[in-house]
């Protein structure tokens, strides 16, 4: 007996429309068992997703002698771990407009470091400030010093920053454009590293 046969003599005794719907029944599982299929052996991407974030955040650290050392501000950090089954040298925190303040060893007006974003790595020992990044510090002698760069990575322990982009440095007496500098906050040390340009206006 053929196909054909088999399929009039089963329609002589089980109605069309329930020959329909059991079509439609086995095509729904059919494609349910596909679709799981292809989801088995899916697997998300935990550091795509923030382990924790706080907001307001304020930070202190002090010397050994109990001075005031640095000082961070920021509206929200969002910590990014990229391992999920614990903290690993890859792991991350985004941060949202940091402010941050660096008190010399000789008790004079903080070094005051902004950007528009940072991003703390290696266990929070560097900080990588991006764009519009602002340092500035009022002295008695040059009157309020600014520099400007696109990028500063940030000891903040050490209170040692650096950058290998363009810094534009200007004061009450000129200013100064260079590439690279080393910037040693503690001592308010700084060393404009090539190409350095300045202009003195001895008002």
């Amino acid at each position: 007996m053929n196909l054909l046969q088999r399929a009039y003599r089963i329609h002589q005794y089980v109605p069309a429309p329930w020959l329909i719907a059991f079509a439609l029944v086995i095509c729904f599982f059919a494609f349910s068992l596909r679709q799981k299929a292809e989801l088995v052996g899916y697997e998300y991407d935990a550091s795509g997703f923030p382990q924790t974030y706080m907001k307001a955040v304020e930070t202190r650290e002090f010397d050994a002698q109990g001075k005031l050392h640095y000082q961070l501000s920021t509206p929200q950090v969002t910590h990014y771990q990229a391992n999920p089954d614990g903290p690993s040298n890859a792991d991350y925190t985004l941060i949202e407009r940091p402010d941050m303040a660096f008190y010399d060893a000789e008790a004079n007006a903080p070094w005051l470091v902004s950007a528009s974003t940072g991003r703390s790595e290696a266990n929070g020992q560097l900080i990588r400030l991006l764009d519009n990044v602002l340092i500035q510090q009022q002295t008695p002698s040059q009157g309020l010093i600014q520099i400007t760069t696109s990028e500063l990575q940030v000891r903040a322990s050490e209170q040692f920053a650096e950058t290998d982009k363009a810094v534009n440095m200007r004061s009450a007496k000129g200013q100064i454009d260079a590439i690279g500098m080393d910037a040693d906050l503690a001592q308010s040390r700084l060393q404009l590293k090539s190409q350095v340009k300045a202009v003195y206006d001895p008002r």
